[in-house]
């Protein structure tokens, strides 16, 4: 059975965001995949999830971006 992924957060640059926010997720059962995306010397991290956990995840990033602040 095909997983259809959907991109919750995008960054650039370095990938500590993206990891600690994979980490988060995964810590609370999120599926999570770390996709690299590079063009020449730009790197572009998105962070998938599988659609029918997306809007759960959206929350727990939200919550996780909360806590930072």
């Amino acid at each position: 059975m095909w997983t259809k992924w959907v991109t919750i957060h995008e960054s650039f640059g370095m990938p500590r965001a993206a990891e600690e926010c994979r980490h988060y997720l995964e810590h609370h059962g999120i599926r999570v995949r770390l996709r690299v995306m590079k063009k020449q010397s730009l790197s572009a991290y998105a962070l998938q999830v599988p659609e029918k956990q997306a809007q759960g995840a959206r929350e727990r990033i939200a919550e996780f971006k909360r806590s930072l602040h």
